[in-house]
């Protein structure tokens, strides 16, 4: 499903990381602090805070752990890091009903919702009221999934990033093709993509592009094509929608028509590298990703661009990110909150952002650039805010995991591999995903 690129767990972990750079000063306007360490002053508590990613990201982690307590010293953070993602929201689960759960724990933006329906996460609006948490400088698209215009707040983003593409200046100079630009259309990236695809197999084929197949740029791809995913009763996956197939079938065509200007799944597997890898080869001309794929890209530095996804009709996308939530019978709450509040300042969005494995999620820190890498244009940062600033949210609802994760894509799999239609595909995908629904 998404081994076009990196791993279902390494793409969450590349999407939740972020690293080093500091800032003296950690009271932003989303999160300035009424209660500072009135929560416990005379007593030393123990916060865990469970988490997953790569190394870099237990890195991360210490670091933000770090000035929290410099700031906090009565309030001490545990670090529990685990490599996986695969198997966290199951454990953490099971550490809730233990009564043993961690008092701070990721959550991917797609689970919330499920965990909500479990009546497991403590609602934080009342704590961020309480402590002043400006909501104007999320951006929104971070905050409808979180429960917060239904009134709630369940999970606070820790970081985000919409779907982008990346390309080689160096490939674009040779070929003498135009850079792209925030505007341009799937007919601009299909003749530029086309221009800078040579002959070969796929060993020796230098291609246009280098797409992953997961349902991130699926998603992407339909809503730049003005698509709708969820009926608005909720009961319903309206995948009959001429405009998702139209989206599909114009991704799907990038690996197929007129010899393809990316790679077929095969091919992919044939060449032995993921997608990212042959971006750095000079192999692919552009390469499609969340701001993790920067983190990729210091030896190309000061090579490279990026931009929008290509758009048929519409330029917003939808957003990726990750969450830090608290479970319902946490012992700490106000020590938990103030540990979350302080991710969420600017101090530790600086930390978090710094490496290139994530966007902040506060306008004011996007704006700011500091999250730019060596050799990044200072252009860079109107491009991600006004991305940021104009996505739309996902559908996210309970079943995700059930109905896109696993349904949806495993039928869209034989599409992508070019074995059936994509109007067939999408077919069997809503009969199956409509029977859950309505459960």
């Amino acid at each position: 499903m998404r081994k076009t690129t990196i791993s279902l767990s390494l793409i969450l972990s590349l999407l939740l990381t972020t690293a080093c750079g500091n800032s003296n000063d950690s009271k932003s306007p989303a999160a300035s602090s009424t209660t500072g360490n009135n929560t416990s002053e005379t007593k030393e508590v123990n916060i865990r805070f469970a988490f997953w990613g790569t190394p870099d990201e237990k890195l991360v982690q210490e670091k933000i752990k770090d000035a929290f307590e410099k700031e906090h010293p009565n309030i001490k953070v545990t670090l529990d890091h685990v490599s996986s993602a695969n198997d966290f929201p199951a454990s953490v689960l099971t550490q809730i009903a233990g009564g043993n759960a961690p008092d701070v724990f990721y959550i991917g933006e797609a689970l919330v919702s499920s965990f909500v329906k479990k009546d497991v996460l403590l609602d934080m609006l009342p704590l961020a009221k309480e402590n002043n948490v400006d909501f104007d400088d999320f951006f929104p698209a971070l905050l409808d999934p979180m429960g917060y215009n239904d009134g709630h707040m369940w999970a606070f983003p820790k970081d985000a990033t919409p779907y982008m593409i990346y390309y080689n200046k160096e490939l674009f100079d040779k070929a003498n093709v135009p850079y792209p630009t925030n505007e341009w259309t799937w007919d601009d990236f299909d003749k530029a993509a086309k221009a800078l695809t040579s002959e070969g197999d796929s060993k020796s084929k230098q291609y246009g592009f280098a797409q992953d197949l997961w349902w991130g740029p699926l998603m992407t791809s339909i809503y730049k094509n003005g698509g709708k995913l969820l009926s608005d009763d909720g009961k319903s996956m309206m995948l009959d929608d001429p405009k998702i197939s139209e989206a599909l079938d114009w991704y799907k065509s990038l690996m197929y028509k007129d010899g393809g200007v990316s790679p077929t799944p095969d091919g992919l597997q044939g060449t032995g590298m993921s997608t990212v890898d042959m971006f750095l080869a000079g192999k692919a001309a552009m390469v499609s990703g969340g701001r993790w794929v920067s983190y990729s890209l210091e030896p190309l530095a000061g090579k490279w661009g990026v931009v929008p996804f290509p758009q048929k009709t519409e330029n917003s996308s939808p957003l990726l990110f990750v969450t830090l939530a608290m479970p319902k019978n946490t012992e700490h709450p106000k020590e938990a909150f103030e540990f979350i509040k302080f991710y969420v300042s600017q101090t530790a969005q600086e930390i978090n952002s710094s490496t290139g494995l994530g966007m902040p999620v506060l306008k004011s820190v996007t704006n700011s650039g500091k999250w730019l890498l060596e050799g990044e244009p200072q252009e860079h940062v109107q491009i991600f805010f006004d991305q940021l600033s104009n996505a739309k949210s996902l559908p996210f609802h309970p079943v995700w995991s059930k109905t896109i994760d696993e349904i949806f894509m495993r039928e869209i799999d034989p599409a992508l591999r070019n074995l059936i239609s994509v109007e067939d595909a999408l077919g069997k995908a809503k009969t199956e995903i409509d029977k859950v629904l309505n459960q």
